[in-house]
């Protein structure tokens, strides 16, 4: 009779992992500092990744303050500072639409009296508002930027520019709370008798401003706009 121990099969088992884990650490081993640096660095990019975040969190709540207080007050230039300093965030896209809300206010308030300034001005706030939505801000402000936009160009006898402007905004947002007037708009210049009044408008020496157009509906008349002094809702 056989008296040798019989080896037991988890025995076997455990043998065959022990050498197994062996020879995997012998392969790591010559690898394992540069294994170690590369956890590191992970950990390192991971830790400063936190800290960006946490510091533009803290920069946008800044840049938020910093609109907040130039807008109740009314100051262009710190406005200007709010877009020069806080530039690409939304308390910037927001100062440069509130400047350009106040230069299309001016442009449509100074047609009658100073054709030639209120040019320069609705040009202004066209290159504000194209500006903000170059920089493809989130909805609301979106919204604002196309919107404003087309107001201006309408003012600037752009008529086919500014159609397709309101018509993207009903499309492209069409919750939007201005779809109501931008859908109005559209249709008023699509007419014929719009192009002949703002034909008649543009051809208008300043004064005779207290002269009738041929044909003219009051709906055909430029939209006015809104007051710049509108708050935004915080995004």
């Amino acid at each position: 009779m056989d008296s040798e121990p019989q080896v037991a099969l988890s025995d076997l088992h455990d043998n065959d992992l022990a050498v197994t884990t062996q020879a995997a650490i012998d392969r790591v081993r010559p690898h394992l500092g540069t294994i170690l640096v590369a956890v590191a660095i992970l950990f390192a990019g991971l830790a400063a990744w936190t800290l960006i975040r946490s510091q533009r969190a803290s920069e946008q709540m800044a840049g938020w303050d910093a609109f907040i207080n130039a807008f109740a007050e009314g100051d262009a230039g710190a406005l200007d500072t709010v877009m020069a300093r806080y530039g690409g965030s939304p308390a910037a896209q927001w100062a440069a639409i509130v400047q350009a809300d106040a230069a299309l206010a001016d442009g449509n308030r100074l047609m009658v009296i100073d054709p030639g300034q209120a040019r320069r001005r609705l040009e202004a706030a066209v290159e504000r508002y194209a500006a903000v939505n170059a920089e493809r801000p989130s909805s609301l402000a979106a919204q604002r930027g196309i919107f404003g936009l087309a107001r201006a160009r309408e003012s600037l006898g752009e008529l086919t520019e500014a159609r397709r402007g309101y018509e993207a905004l009903v499309a492209e947002y069409p919750d939007s709370p201005y779809r109501t007037i931008a859908e109005q708009r559209a249709a008023v210049l699509s007419r014929e008798s719009t192009q002949q009044w703002y034909d008649w408008f543009a051809s208008r020496p300043a004064a005779a401003a207290g002269a009738q157009p041929p044909t003219a509906e009051s709906s055909d008349a430029p939209a006015q706009p809104s007051s710049a002094n509108t708050a935004p809702a915080v995004e």
